[in-house]
């Protein structure tokens, strides 16, 4: 689900005058999704994203190229994945990246999507699939994965790269040099950041107004109708709230998007866990 601003989407979509997500065209049988800007830029993507997680592993190549084409006819073009996707699963998590290479060599629609990724997640010990030694945002660290990406992508450019979780061991500055770096080459065309403190986003704001960098356009958190209890613990996961909410009422130039929205079909069972 994806809000402008700290706007909440709702995911149940009914095609009524008043629907803001999905409407049809009087005499056409095709389905058309509303489309919103990410923060101040120049992408427009629609209002529900596909996140692509388990591409490549759990859900085959075959699946996942119905799912992405069944997503696009419905008026979709919001991809979202990530380098680290899904190593849990096996592999070495470039599953998902290489799916979606596949399916866009395939369909020839490059330039109809947005494609997310993220980086800083995938763990620097392959046999240790876990979040207890991520590669974290060094300079070295996001040059190198961003041209990793690409090519795995089959791409020439990533329409919006995350930070997919912060790193306190590098200097925020930085991070965010190497990302004004990869966006003046041409490689990124937007950033955004994911799972990161309130605080730590002011930090990168004050940095880039200061060097003249390229600031965030979209900040990614878990978020669903259900709010988390006071002492949940999601590590490396870290959930919007009212303290975030606050932030992105004041400052309008960022695009909430939430992930976990339907906390993995939690809401499909009788009893939330």
């Amino acid at each position: 689900a994806y809000g402008n601003k700290n706007q909440l989407i709702d995911n149940r979509h009914h095609c009524k005058k008043s629907c803001k997500i999905f409407c049809y065209k009087k005499h056409e049988r095709s389905l058309i999704m509303k489309k919103i800007t990410l923060g101040t830029s120049s992408l427009k993507v629609s209002q529900l994203g596909l996140g692509c997680i388990n591409f490549g592993t759990t859900v085959s190549e075959k699946d996942s190229f119905k799912l992405m084409d069944t997503y696009v006819e419905g008026g979709g073009n919001f991809l979202d994945t990530a380098n680290n996707y899904a190593i849990w699963n096996g592999g070495d998590g470039r599953e998902s990246e290489s799916t979606i290479g596949a399916w866009l060599k395939k369909t020839g629609n490059r330039k109809d999507i947005v494609l997310a990724t993220k980086l800083g997640a995938l763990p620097k010990d392959i046999h240790r699939r876990d979040f207890s030694n991520m590669q974290g945002l060094s300079e070295r660290v996001i040059s190198k994965e961003v041209e990793k990406s690409l090519k795995t992508l089959g791409v020439d450019y990533i329409d919006l790269l995350y930070l997919h979780v912060d790193d306190f061991e590098t200097d925020q500055e930085e991070t965010l040099q190497a990302l004004n770096e990869v966006v003046r080459k041409g490689l990124v065309r937007e950033i955004g950041c994911s799972n990161f403190l309130t605080w730590r986003i002011e930090s990168a704001r004050s940095i880039c107004q200061e060097k003249g960098y390229k600031f965030f356009s979209a900040v990614q958190q878990r978020l669903s109708y259900l709010h988390p209890a006071g002492d949940a613990d999601f590590f490396p996961q870290i959930a919007y709230n009212e303290e975030l909410k606050a932030y992105l009422n004041h400052h309008q130039d960022m695009t909430l998007v939430s992930y976990s929205a339907l906390l993995g079909g939690m809401y499909n069972k009788e009893a939330i866990d």
